[in-house]
Order: C-alpha cells, then sequence, then structure tokens
C-alpha cells in the first residue's frame, strides 16, 4: 500500500520537488480515497454473492447504488452507520426488497429464472402464483426455488422427459433419440447443466460429427436450405468462436 500510495502521489504531483507537508496531505487524500475504493469494492462483493443466492444473478453498480439507498431509507433502515455492506446484510435486504411491492418484477424475474434453468421453460401462471407467495412471505429465494424444483424434476419421469426434449431441441435441434434418453433419465442434472454437458461434447472430438448435423439444422432453420461444403464451414468457424450450440447458432445466421 505505502508503494501504490507514493506512485499515485508521483503522479498527482508530476515531480518530488513539493514541500514534505503538501505531500504528506495529499498522501492522506490518497489513503482516503484509497479506503473507500476498497470500501466500494467490498460492498459491491457482497451484493453480488447475496443476488446470487436471491435472485440468480450479480447486479451491477447502479443498481447497487439505489439498493443502497432503500437500505438507508426508514422503510428498511438496514445499513451500518460505517456504510459498510457485508453478506448477511445484502442477503437481509434482498430477500425483504423482493417480499415488498417494490420488488414485484424483480420477485418475477428470479422465479423465471429458476424455473427456466430447472425445466428449460417459464412457469405455469399457477407455479408463478404459489412461487409468489412464498417470496413475499419469505420463504423462498432463488436458490430454494431451483433445489425444490429440481427435486420435483427429479421425482416425476415424465417432466424429466419434458425437461430432456426442451434441451435436445436448444442444444442439438432435435428430440432425444433412445440413447439420450438412456443417458439421461437417470441422472440428476437439470436443464441448464445438460445444455451445459451438451455444448462441452459438441466440441469435442467425440462430437464433432454431431457438430456438422447441428450446424446443417441451425442453417436450414435460418435460411430453409441445405447448406454448401464452403457455407458449412463458415458456419462451423462461427459456432465454434462462441461454442454456440443449435439455437444459438440458427438465430446468430
Amino acid at each position: 500500500m505505502t508503494h501504490l500510495r507514493s506512485a499515485l502521489i508521483a503522479l498527482a504531483l508530476g515531480t518530488s520537488a513539493f514541500p514534505g507537508t503538501a505531500c504528506a496531505q495529499l498522501g492522506g487524500t490518497i489513503d482516503k480515497r484509497l479506503e473507500a475504493i476498497a470500501s466500494t469494492e467490498r460492498v459491491q462483493a457482497a451484493l453480488n454473492s447475496a443476488a446470487v443466492v436471491v435472485l440468480g444473478r450479480q447486479t451491477d453498480t447502479n443498481e447497487a447504488y439505489a439498493w443502497l439507498v432503500l437500505m438507508n431509507s426508514p422503510a428498511y433502515a438496514m445499513l451500518q452507520q460505517s456504510g459498510e455492506v457485508n453478506y448477511l446484510d445484502a442477503f437481509k435486504f434482498l430477500k425483504a426488497f423482493i417480499a415488498r411491492p417494490e420488488g414485484a418484477g424483480t420477485r418475477a424475474q428470479l422465479i423465471e429464472k429458476a424455473y427456466r434453468e430447472v425445466y428449460g421453460i417459464a412457469p405455469s401462471p399457477v407455479a408463478q402464483a404459489t412461487w409468489d407467495a412464498d417470496v413475499r412471505n419469505g420463504k423462498a429465494w432463488f436458490v430454494t426455488i431451483v433445489t425444490k424444483e429440481t427435486a420435483n424434476l427429479n421425482a416425476s419421469p415424465p417432466a424429466r422427459a419434458a425437461m430432456l426434449t426442451t434441451a435436445y431441441q436448444y442444444s442439438h435441434g432435435r428430440p432425444p433419440v433412445q440413447g439420450d434418453l438412456d443417458f439421461w433419465m437417470k441422472k440428476s442434472e437439470r436443464y441448464d447443466q445438460v445444455v451445459k454437458a451438451e455444448r462441452t461434447w459438441l466440441y469435442t472430438a467425440g462430437g464433432a460429427a454431431e457438430l456438422v448435423v447441428v450446424a446443417r439444422r441451425a442453417w436450414k432453420a435460418a435460411y430453409n436450405t441445405t447448406p454448401s461444403d464452403e457455407a458449412l464451414k463458415a458456419v462451423l468457424v462461427k459456432a465454434t468462436s462462441g461454442k454456440m450450440v443449435y439455437a444459438e447458432l440458427a438465430k446468430a445466421l
């Protein structure tokens, strides 16, 4: 920290020929700014960690600032006098925020995100309303919804088979064949994990032939024609650069 402070002082002054008192004053100012930066980074890290658990995503700087304002408001009164926010503070605030009327939009988003991670589809109106009530009562948030719905998914073979169909349509552009079902039905991965695994496999030597078929399907979906070999090679270059699966590639073409 001493070396960093000295470097910042030198950059700020452009020379070392200033009196010692001026350097000391500037050093103190920079120390305070560095402390403020460090505090801001700690607050952002705490909010990000809590948001991943409660909302299923990280937050951005503007959103974090708005939340800090709310935390300091009489309605919440959760901000420490020091302005510091730890993980538990952030977790308690976000749970309270999504339970209140001003968190209704965020509440709906996290419920839908949880369902899409587990099933690959949006929740039904009944499921949305059921989880909305639990979130408003402080009984559920993103991670708990994903955990409970994953258990529901794996307790229902028809639901799991439907999820696999959704995952294969997205990643391969086709329903799963019997071999796919034989492999995945006995496992416990949810939709987003199946898609991740299929994405990884497509870009291995073992998945190369299937990747070509996927690229051809994506071209057909985008242009309703059969690609030439040269066009198909170009599609494969595009696909490989982003490790895209069928739905993503068809949209990108």
